[in-house]
Formats: C-alpha cells, sequence, structure tokens
C-alpha cells in the first residue's frame, strides 16, 4: 500500500470497495432494494449532468470551429499581402537604386565644376590678400 503516491493509492482502494473479494462475498451484507436504487438515481443524475457538460461543450466548439476557419482565412491573406508589399518594398528600393546611380552620373560633371570654381575662388582670394599686402605696404613706404 505504501508503494504507491496518495492517488493511485486511493484509485485502488476504491477499486477494493466496489469489487467484491470472494472472501469478503460471504462477509458482506447485501444491498437492499432501496440502496441500490439509491445509488442508480445518483449515477443516472451523474451521468445527465455529464451529457449536459458534453452537449454544451459541442454547441461552444461549433462556432470556436468557424472562427478558427476564418481565422486560418484571415492569416493567409495577411500572408499574402505580405508578400505583396515585399514585391512592392523590393522594386522601389531597385527603382530608388537605380535613379541614384543616374542622379550620381549625371551630377558627377557638377561636381567636378563646383570643385574646379571652389579652387578658383581660393586662388582669387590668395591674389587679393597678395595685392592688399602689396597696397599696404606701399602705403607705408609712402
Amino acid at each position: 500500500g505504501g508503494q504507491h503516491g496518495g492517488l493511485v493509492q486511493k484509485i485502488i482502494d476504491s477499486q477494493k470497495q466496489y469489487t467484491p473479494d470472494t472472501k469478503q462475498e460471504d462477509k458482506a451484507p447485501v444491498m437492499n432494494q432501496a440502496a441500490r436504487q439509491k445509488e442508480r438515481a445518483i449515477v443516472k443524475k451523474e451521468i445527465d449532468q455529464l451529457r449536459s457538460g458534453i452537449q454544451t461543450l459541442a454547441s461552444s466548439a461549433a462556432p470556436l470551429g468557424k472562427v478558427l476557419d476564418y481565422l486560418q482565412e484571415d492569416l493567409d491573406s495577411m500572408q499574402k499581402r505580405t508578400r505583396e508589399l515585399e514585391i512592392g518594398e523590393q522594386v522601389s528600393r531597385d527603382r530608388y537604386q537605380s535613379r541614384g546611380e543616374s542622379h550620381g552620373k549625371t551630377l558627377e560633371p557638377l561636381r567636378d565644376q563646383l570643385e574646379d570654381t571652389e579652387h578658383q575662388i581660393v586662388d582669387m582670394i590668395n591674389k587679393i590678400n597678395t595685392m592688399k599686402c602689396n597696397i599696404h605696404s606701399n602705403d607705408t613706404k609712402i
């Protein structure tokens, strides 16, 4: 008896109680008719409760099954839309990149021209500063 867990031990004890041994048959009192009817009424009530619970479960499970069907349809359509958006994003990214490359090729000569102009400006500023120094130097001589 001590080898089993508590729940298993209760199950074994219940089986022993409801399963008559040949030794106990001689000693066990015979259930009278009223006790049997009471036991049957209890069992019938439990069966009715179980039947009612199963019917409630079944009536709740049907709408849940429909919801799951709709959920699967929604997931499928969302996955399809996601794929469409990913493809659109890739197309847009490719266009943007190709435009950037073409703009880069178009702007390259302008950048070179800007760089040349900036060098010319620096050279002019240097010449102006040199001239100012010469003028100042001439003014001090006079």
